[in-house]
């Protein structure tokens, strides 16, 4: 009988140890991390050669801040573009990108195969090239330009910017190709001079646009003066009261460099409750170049738009990085973009008129 009961309990004890061993090894899948879920394994191929690449790469997006349309616009046309051989998880960060550090070392943890950081301190480059380095990640900046010396140090490091251009120039001729066709369209109060304003983040006097604009339409014989000069990210700014301030310093047209506030400006100009048809005339003039900005242009509510935007510099991007995962060396015939010695990656900027500065005035009848 004693034996009998040993031979139960060792019975019990071996099914339940069985038990156990089954449980331990059953994972929840609600458990598994988002990453762990969505990436796919490299399986093992049957002739026993080394496993096939993974079909799905993981990249991190990592922005200083997304408050802009232009960033949004970036965003999207990066995923747009890579497609679904990647899975893409943006993380944004405060303005000032305190946070971004301990964000891209969670993605370096999770097993991110690609990290694009929009750069906003220069000297933290070299402390994310060394994880990069360490893990073997391929690594891309945006925003601000790494050190030189930084950019030579690993194979899948780049950076993508904007090509440097000069937006006055570009928007000096645009001004000269509109008055010599049909000065009636820019000069609205008949005095042979033009009176423009400013909406821009950075004082046109201070930075030099002021001179170099008014010396550009002087070589081109047009009396040009800055009436005034609205700092959008001034304390208690308004864009109403300095639309209205511009106008009464004798404004006929507007430079700005935010689509946003371009069209909310427009929507102002245009409101016939509160400017008369002459007014309504004054034109804007965009020192960016987004979607938004292009869309003013072709209605006719803006007049000109010259930058790159968002759209082409996710797409420069995408289009590296896919390179970049295929083992490729990156070509500018690939990206369509300029790329250095250094592996700094340039956006040309584009520039786009109205057809009512393209236009030549149909000449007057001889009396």
């Amino acid at each position: 009988m004693k034996h009998f009961l040993i031979y139960a309990l060792a019975a019990v004890l071996l099914v339940t140890m069985i038990g156990h061993f089954a449980a331990a090894k059953t994972v929840d899948p609600d458990l598994t991390a988002p990453l762990e879920r969505t990436a796919v394994v490299a399986v093992q191929a049957q002739d026993g050669s080394e496993a096939a690449e993974p079909s799905v790469v993981m990249l991190g997006l990592l922005q200083a801040e997304m408050s802009s349309m232009d960033d949004v616009y970036f965003r999207n046309s990066l995923k747009e573009s890579l497609g679904d051989s990647f899975e893409v998880h943006c993380l944004e960060t405060p303005e000032n990108g305190s946070d971004q550090m301990a964000m891209f070392q969670k993605m370096v943890d999770k097993g991110y195969q690609v990290i694009v950081v929009q750069l906003f301190d220069q000297d933290m480059a070299e402390e994310y090239i060394d994880i990069a380095l360490e893990k073997g990640i391929t690594l891309v900046f945006t925003g601000l330009q790494p050190p030189q010396e930084q950019m030579s140090r690993m194979e899948n490091l780049y950076y993508v910017g904007y090509s440097s251009s000069n937006t006055m120039r570009q928007l000096a001729d645009a001004i000269i190709m509109g008055w010599e066709n049909n000065q009636s369209n820019l000069d609205l109060k008949p005095d042979d001079r033009l009176v423009y304003g400013v909406f821009t983040k950075d004082d046109y006097t201070e930075n030099g646009n002021e001179e170099a604009l008014n010396s550009y339409l002087s070589a081109a014989g047009i009396e040009a003066e800055l009436g005034l000069n609205a700092i959008t990210q001034a304390y208690n700014f308004d864009l109403r009261s300095e639309v209205d301030d511009i106008l009464y310093a004798g404004g006929e047209m507007i430079i700005c460099d935010s689509s946003s506030y371009a069209r909310q400006i427009s929507n102002y100009l245009l409101d016939p409750t509160e400017f008369t048809e002459q007014l309504q005339k004054t034109r804007i003039y965009l020192t960016v170049a987004d979607e938004a900005a292009l869309e003013m242009v072709r209605e006719g509510t803006a007049m000109f738009a010259c930058g790159a935007s968002g759209n082409d510099l996710g797409r420069t991007v995408a289009l590296l990085v896919q390179s970049l995962v295929k083992g490729e060396q990156p070509t500018e015939e690939a990206i369509g973009a300029t790329i250095t010695q250094n592996k700094c990656v340039y956006v040309t900027s584009q520039t786009v008129t109205a057809d009512l500065l393209s236009e030549k005035a149909p000449e007057e009848e001889a009396e």
